[in-house]
């Protein structure tokens, strides 16, 4: 019986070295988080590009994590969202004056879906920061829901939800971040 003896890559020496473009990324949601929670409700056209603005950042977030997330069913999860964030954004910048109910259903779809990947990823992994994550997720299906009723003023509530996910789309950059960095020094130094 011959041994068979293979080197298996344990640790790919450019894994990490870019999670300080997660801490960029963070910083642009809570600034676009902030610019939405200041936004006047003076047009409903400047409300739905706004919404295609924050679909499409958060699309081309899940893209990049489609190309740094190593195989595996975690790749095409964030391909869908991907996807479907872009669908959304491209739906706000087509008709933007009639984006109220198309956004409102899409936002909370959208809450959903991200809220249950954040759980997931809070459950999977319970080192560090995770608590952080498992309360986002827990928040962002809540929204989920209530971005999912009638509600009478449609535009102060579509900022509200747009803007608390351009907040937790921060938050959840700075935590991926720190959380990239630590693996990475813990690998280096292994």
């Amino acid at each position: 019986m011959a041994a068979v003896a293979y080197e298996e890559e344990i640790f790919d020496e450019s894994f990490g070295k870019w999670w300080w473009v997660l801490l960029i990324t963070g910083t642009a949601w809570l600034f676009l988080a902030m610019i939405m929670f200041r936004f006047d409700l003076s047009s409903v056209k400047s409300i739905g590009i706004l919404a295609g603005i924050v679909f499409i950042g958060a699309a081309v977030v899940e893209f990049i994590l489609v190309a740094t997330v190593r195989g595996g069913w975690w790749k095409a999860l964030n391909a869908f969202l991907g996807v479907l964030l872009l669908v959304g954004g491209i739906n706000a910048f087509a008709r933007p004056g009639d984006a109220f109910i198309a956004i409102a259903s899409i936002t909370g779809f959208m809450f959903l879906l991200v809220g249950i990947k954040d759980l997931i990823l809070a459950f999977s992994n319970r080192t560090g920061l995770w608590w952080l994550r498992m309360i986002s997720g827990f928040i962002e299906i809540g929204l989920a829901f209530w971005a999912s009723g009638e509600f009478g003023n449609k535009a102060v509530l579509l900022i509200t939800w747009i803007g608390l996910f351009a907040l937790f789309r921060g938050i959840e950059s700075f935590i991926s971040a720190f959380q990239l960095r630590s693996l990475r020094k813990r690998l280096t130094h292994a």
